[in-house]
């Protein structure tokens, strides 16, 4: 998980608080922008954690309905990550070549979004095809702790969609509101 953040850290811009107090300044709305862009950087780590937890249960058990949880985690982690980006560019102030912000950047995301879940949906159709005409087996013994660990990812996409979502209404973020409701989906 270190590791994770390390890496998560890496990409997102290096002063979070000075984007926020730009905002505040310019806008008066620095406080919103702290916190959704928090929120993003949450799911996006979430999803991270997420997406390595579900590709140990798959390669642990070898089923193909935990590929499938799996694969999609990837469209939840690339999905956080455009949502991040996104809210660190909606909440800049208005500039010469950008008069009215940039929000119009959160209906990108939630297309991209939807996007990403249909192409997941592609791939996922595509290995349960596969599965099934050469007839694949389980590793049985390790169904259980498989099934454990994504009963706990379940518990944990609930938690931060709907953290995701309430922000999102509050806040006026379509891009959070997607991202929560993405993460709900997996419920």
């Amino acid at each position: 998980i270190k590791a994770v953040l390390r890496i998560v850290e890496d990409v997102l811009p290096k002063d979070l608080k000075a984007l926020a107090d730009d905002a505040k300044a310019k806008l008066g709305s620095g406080v919103v922008a702290f916190i959704t862009v928090a929120d993003g950087k949450a799911s996006l780590v979430v999803g991270v954690t997420l997406l390595i937890v579900k590709f140990t249960a798959y390669f642990i058990t070898e089923s193909t309905a935990i590929y499938s949880d799996a694969v999609e985690s990837i469209a939840n982690v690339l999905g956080s990550a455009v949502a991040f980006y996104a809210l660190t560019v909606a909440h800049r102030p208005a500039d010469k070549d950008h008069p009215w912000g940039h929000g119009k950047i959160e209906f990108l995301s939630a297309g991209f979004e939807g996007g990403l879940i249909l192409l997941a949906a592609v791939f996922i159709l595509i290995r349960t095809v596969e599965a099934l005409w050469t007839g694949q087996l389980l590793r049985e013994q390790a169904l259980s702790f498989g099934l454990l660990l994504l009963v706990l990812a379940m518990v944990v996409n609930g938690v931060v969609g709907f953290m995701l979502l309430r922000t999102g209404r509050k806040r006026g973020s379509m891009t959070l509101e997607a991202d929560g409701k993405h993460l709900l989906s997996d419920v």
